[in-house]
């Protein structure tokens, strides 16, 4: 037998999936959404990265030689207030 539920609220979905995989004789549960629900991350959280990804340019970037520049001095700091 296969069920397919949908819910308004996607917040419920950890529930719902915990639920289902408690109940003796569940094959699977299986998601069919626009975004992956990775382990109790309600779709809503994907929508708002989208929504900030959309939002920033060029301008607020920096390169990955100035971010690998920033994490060794960062990490210089933290070692050598041991």
């Amino acid at each position: 037998m296969i069920v397919n539920i949908e819910l308004e609220n996607s917040e419920d979905f950890v529930f719902i999936k915990q639920l289902l995989e408690k109940i003796k004789g569940v094959k699977s549960v299986s998601v069919e959404s626009e975004y992956e629900i990775i382990e109790g991350v309600p779709a809503h959280v994907y929508e708002q990265i989208e929504k900030y990804a959309d939002s920033v340019k060029e301008e607020d970037c920096i390169s990955s030689e100035e971010f690998f520049e920033n994490a060794r001095k960062k990490a210089c700091e933290l070692y050598l207030r041991k």
